[in-house]
């Protein structure tokens, strides 16, 4: 009889495997989009964003999307892996503190979208000034041309809504093309950006990739692309990745002729390091992982704005700085947690060791409660024989032994290590098909914490620092303050609204700070063919 979980490894099985074969021969295109809070920012201040990756039909493919800031010079100074749900996302950037003052470019884009089609990378350039950095570049650092931008289009530029300090309105925004969805942010001005660099870009900026770069398609979650910088691959050999954190999860892959491999991580959004381990034990692993960000690299003649700044720009950095130190007071810090996630297979017993006297380690744990494990020694190292029930009998190999989805080969450590911080013990009493392997079994444990119940980390596997996937975080308000009506409510915000899927039908009341100058209403808007258009429309806030 097939159980439920046999039932899910198979719809898995479907879901994932089939669909991406057709999905990598029918090259989708998708068009990516994005929509930040605010283009000036101080060092330390979050940056609200929101993406969109959809085909010219609305479909979505990729569950996985980038961000990176990118210097003058063509290098990453901040880089964010997020999730997408049905092809959008909400994110936040967190300007790193110890950056130079100076304008820096924001592109989005997915593991695929850059090289299939025109539209996708989105490109923005923002302002960051850091108090304490002041920006050393006084002219370009080289020659080239202008790429115009794409702008938005202004809303009745004759008009100007003008608003004091302090105040509340009701602020009609609607227009017969609006979707339901729209984005909508409500921030200070950039005066040091010049109208030139205004905008956004797509493609056009970037050198073509090389056709080196290998099509990795992330239609159901995170792929880890290793190497095994052996100098004479085996084909043959497994390598295991295992990922932990909130959650723990187990994948393998045997590496191409060129060392490349591909581990899919599916589902699985909250992990903080990857544990990297090969079947063959005798040998020492050599293998690394590849970060996912792609090698994007400006054409020649693409220019940078040099940031210029002047001694009348003072009171507005000033009250820049202000808006950027007090703007985490408003913030909600909660964060989506996961449910723990470790490897499909369908146990036929499970221990809950406390359920039963605590003996001094393993050996003698499993000796004494479990019966569908023999304990037994083989040329000095100790053997671990699963049942197989199916055909009444006994394995003659260790069975996959995993301790919070971490392989453990070393069965004499296992043995001798007390099981004092495992809370659980899975058995699986049958051959066990995982990807192209197959085991004698599974010895599956599962400790209180999810830290491998202090067991030690084996000798020949790699501790992996990997870039983790963005946790959802939402501010509390879109006013982005939790008291905007109270009158006597410390207040200076430079962001006066943020809402990634607003409403637009009806007026929008917003509420002002005690920040006066310039400000920008930006409407991000997404049409029928998978693209957005962008309005503007200016707003004074009176001293």
């Amino acid at each position: 009889m097939m159980t439920t979980k046999r039932l899910l490894t198979m719809l898995i099985f479907v879901l994932i495997i089939i669909p991406m074969k057709g999905w990598s021969q029918s090259k989708v295109e998708e068009s990516v989009y994005a929509h930040v809070s605010k283009n000036i920012a101080i060092t330390g201040e979050t940056i609200w964003f929101s993406m969109q990756a959809l085909d010219s039909a609305l479909k979505f493919y990729s569950k996985i999307g980038y961000a990176e800031l990118i210097d003058r010079n063509g290098l990453p100074v901040h880089q964010l892996i997020y999730p997408l749900n049905n092809g959008k996302s909400e994110g936040y950037i967190e300007i790193p503190k110890d950056l130079e003052s100076d304008n820096y470019l924001l592109r989005f884009y997915t593991r695929v979208s850059p090289m299939i089609g025109e539209k996708g990378i989105f490109n923005q350039f923002i302002t960051i000034i850091n108090p304490r950095k002041p920006s050393k570049i006084k002219a370009p650092l080289k020659t080239g041309k202008i790429y115009p931008p794409v702008k938005a289009t202004e809303m009745d530029k004759e008009k100007v809504i003008s608003l004091p300090k302090k105040s509340e309105a009701v602020l009609d925004l609607t227009l017969s093309s609006f979707k339901t969805g729209s984005s909508i942010s409500i921030s200070v001005s950039n005066p040091f950006l010049p109208e030139t660099h205004a905008g956004y870009y797509m493609g056009e900026i970037y050198q073509e990739l090389e056709k080196s770069n290998e099509l990795i398609p992330e239609p159901f979650g995170h792929i880890v692309h290793g190497k095994n910088r052996n100098a004479e691959i085996d084909t043959t050999e497994t390598f295991f990745l295992s990922t932990h954190g909130v959650q723990s999860y187990l994948s393998s892959a045997k590496p191409k002729e060129s060392g490349d491999l591909y581990f899919e991580i599916g589902a699985l959004k909250s992990y903080k390091y990857l544990i990297a381990q090969s079947s063959d034990i005798e040998k020492q692993l050599n293998f690394s992982p590849e970060l996912p960000f792609l090698p994007l690299k400006f054409k020649e003649d693409f220019i940078f704005p040099v940031l210029q700044m002047a001694e009348k720009d003072r009171d507005f950095l000033s009250d820049l700085i202000l808006a950027g130190q007090v703007s985490t007071y408003y913030y909600s810090n909660d964060s989506i947690e996961f449910s723990p996630i470790v490897i499909g297979f369908d146990a036929d017993k499970t221990y809950l060791l406390d359920d039963y006297t605590r003996f001094e380690n393993m050996e003698v744990t499993l000796r004494e409660y479990v019966p569908e494990v023999l304990v037994r020694k083989q040329n000095k190292k100790t053997l671990f024989k699963v049942l197989n029930s199916p055909l009444g009998s006994v394995f003659q190999e260790n069975p996959l032994i995993l301790i919070d989805a971490m392989p453990v080969f070393d069965t004499d450590a296992l043995a001798a290590f007390d099981p004092v911080n495992i809370q659980k013990l899975e058995v699986m009493t049958r051959e066990f098909s995982f990807n192209e392997d197959k085991y004698s079994g599974v010895m599956s444990f599962t400790s209180f914490q999810n830290d491998f119940g202090s067991f030690p980390l084996p000798s020949n596997a790699l501790y992996l620092n990997y870039p983790e996937i963005q946790k959802v975080k939402r501010p509390k308000s879109s006013h982005l303050n939790s008291n905007p009506s109270v009158p006597n409510f410390p207040d200076f915000r430079g962001t006066l609204f943020w809402n990634a899927a607003k409403d637009l039908s009806a007026p929008l009341e917003i509420y002002s700070s005690e920040i006066a100058g310039d400000f920008e209403i930006t409407i991000g808007n997404q049409e029928s063919d998978g693209t957005m258009s962008f309005f503007t429309k200016r707003l004074k806030i009176l001293d």
